[in-house]
């Protein structure tokens, strides 16, 4: 083996990772970067925040019993939360009750005292900041 295989092969390796290493996603309407505020729905606007994709998934396709067990992997945020979008995944999450798949979409807060974290939320819960860069 020459020694030029090396140094390929790990250049390889290296584009690999950064083509499937997660982020977001073109499907989504949210990408990397974006500022955003968490808001749910007007009759309840504070929001969970997941501290896994797949259990917020879970947690929306579950009875109320087995969401309620969930309950303990989740931070529920007041309405107005501040936060960037580091991860978008489209259409991860269905719900029985809506004939749409919403988004995962993977956040770091940045206000408030969850400030730091780094969790998951409804694409339907993101709202993005108008003016806002990136």
């Amino acid at each position: 083996m020459s020694r030029s295989f090396f140094p390929k092969a790990a250049c390889a390796v290296l584009v690999v990772w950064l083509i499937s290493a997660p982020g977001a996603s073109a499907d989504c309407r949210l990408h990397r970067g974006d500022r955003v505020a968490l808001y749910s729905t007007t009759d309840d606007p504070s929001v969970l925040i997941w501290d896994s994709r797949a259990r917020l998934r879970a947690y929306n396709a579950a009875s109320f019993d087995e969401a309620q067990a969930m309950l303990p992997h989740a931070v529920l945020v007041s309405p107005g939360t501040r936060a960037i979008v580091v991860s978008c995944v489209a259409g991860y999450v269905q719900s029985p009750i809506s004939a749409q798949a919403d988004d995962a979409v993977g956040v770091v807060i940045v206000s408030g005292p969850q400030r730091g974290i780094t969790r998951w939320v409804l694409g339907s819960d993101v709202r993005w900041l108008q003016g806002a860069t990136h």
